[in-house]
């Protein structure tokens, strides 16, 4: 099995708030492909903290995450999907991570 975990901000990078039905769009296209998402919630964010040519950004985040079967062609679907993601919400970058696990 694979884990694939988004982390979402909750602004765009001028500080406006992204619109919530954005945010329900991006977890319906995941849903649709995937069958199944967990997501942690918005009225409890995370916080990332990050630095960008000498500039520091502190975003509210939501992390997605997605558990399926191994497939490396889901990679490719990953990379074109930050890519969406990146411009969609206007952001320099958009951090998406995977993990090998195991189930019981």
């Amino acid at each position: 099995m694979t884990k694939y975990e988004i982390y979402l901000p909750l602004k765009y990078n001028d500080g406006t708030g992204i619109e919530p039905e954005d945010l329900e769009e991006i977890q319906q296209q995941l849903i649709a492909v995937f069958g199944a998402i967990t997501v942690s919630s918005p009225s409890a964010p995370f916080q990332g903290t990050w630095k960008y040519r000498g500039v520091e950004f502190v975003d509210d985040i939501i992390r997605i995450e997605i558990i399926t079967k191994a497939d490396l062609g889901l990679n490719q679907f990953f990379k074109n999907f930050k890519r969406q993601l990146k411009r969609n919400l206007r952001q320099l970058d958009i951090l998406i991570t995977v993990q090998d696990i195991h189930t019981i």
